[in-house]
């Protein structure tokens, strides 16, 4: 299976010759090792949309079979001298339209926030208030004494949700380090309530302090959140997901164990995306198949300072 975010670039001088082809764009195209120039012309002779993108006509930007059968996005950016050629693999456009929706969640996770805090903070102060004036009353601060202290855990319930989401959505590390056991614990208590609906028993295993990364606190939050709500996808209905979050050496490992299910379609983008996605945080993805269980274990450098 060719990588999800493969690229590959080469340039074309002003009458149309390849006058380099970098290592990705060769193997993208099945190029070869030999002349990229005659190889690339061999390709454009069998396809014509890329014999026309080659000649600057036709759209800018074409899909062609790659080296491994599967569609390769070729873009054409033309300039002074020639002209750039971007390959990649067709699930790049996937992954960018996933980041940017990432950053939007982020975005909108803050403003919302925002907006229900403050009618939910005014909502506290007034049920404050209201106690205190009841409480001239010993007869109706008796009575109204369980519907406020409802009303109370019910904001500091819808509150607590707030905080966690946000957490997970754009979290901050002013510390210099993000709590992984808190944001494990976080992410397993936002998927809650899909694992009660599918009486799915969901464990937790994740110490809050305990586990400190340095690695950026949002590609670790979105990265985390991925994979636990992968797994929960692909659980069985009233099955069991364990999560735990350990020390393994000098690094973190996350460990997520459930009964492999039917995988979830484009299961095979998310893995390499998940596997690139820890792989610049510095640490690894693993995962494996036996015996009817999956397991995947994320590990991250730790951070003891």
């Amino acid at each position: 299976m060719a990588n999800p975010l493969a690229a590959g670039a080469a340039f074309l001088d002003a009458s149309g010759a390849v006058v380099a082809a970098d290592a990705g764009f060769r193997a993208l195209l099945g190029l070869g090792d030999g002349d990229p120039r005659a190889a690339l012309l061999a390709r454009a002779e069998e396809d014509p949309a890329l014999r026309a993108l080659l000649a600057g006509e036709g759209p800018a930007s074409v899909a062609v079979p790659g080296a491994g059968g599967g569609p390769v996005q070729v873009e054409r950016i033309p300039g002074d001298g020639g002209a750039l050629l971007v390959a990649r693999v067709a699930a790049l456009g996937d992954a960018l339209e996933h980041a940017m929706r990432s950053d939007a969640l982020g975005r909108v996770a803050n403003g919302v926030s925002h907006d229900i805090r403050n009618p939910l903070n005014a909502m506290a102060l007034q049920i404050a208030l209201l106690g205190e004036k009841i409480s001239a009353s010993p007869e109706a601060s008796a009575a109204a004494a369980v519907h406020l202290a409802a009303l109370r855990d019910q904001v500091n319930r819808v509150n607590s949700v707030l905080r966690r989401f946000v957490d997970v959505a754009e979290p901050g590390a002013p510390l210099g380090y993000t709590d992984v056991g808190a944001l494990v614990a976080d992410v397993a208590a936002l998927l809650g309530h899909e694992g009660r609906r599918r009486r799915i028993e969901l464990a937790v295993d994740a110490p809050s302090g305990a586990l400190r990364t340095a690695c950026d606190p949002e590609r670790v939050a979105r990265l985390v959140l991925g994979l636990v709500a992968r797994a929960l996808a692909e659980t069985p209905d009233g099955g069991r997901l364990a999560v735990r979050a350990e020390p393994d050496g000098t690094g973190i490992a996350i460990r997520i164990e459930h009964a492999a299910g039917a995988p979830e379609a484009g299961a095979g983008y998310y893995r390499g995306a998940a596997a690139a996605g820890a792989m610049r945080l510095g640490g690894a993805l693993a995962e494996e198949r036996r015996n009817g269980v999956a397991r995947t274990t994320l590990a991250l450098p730790r951070n003891e300072a």
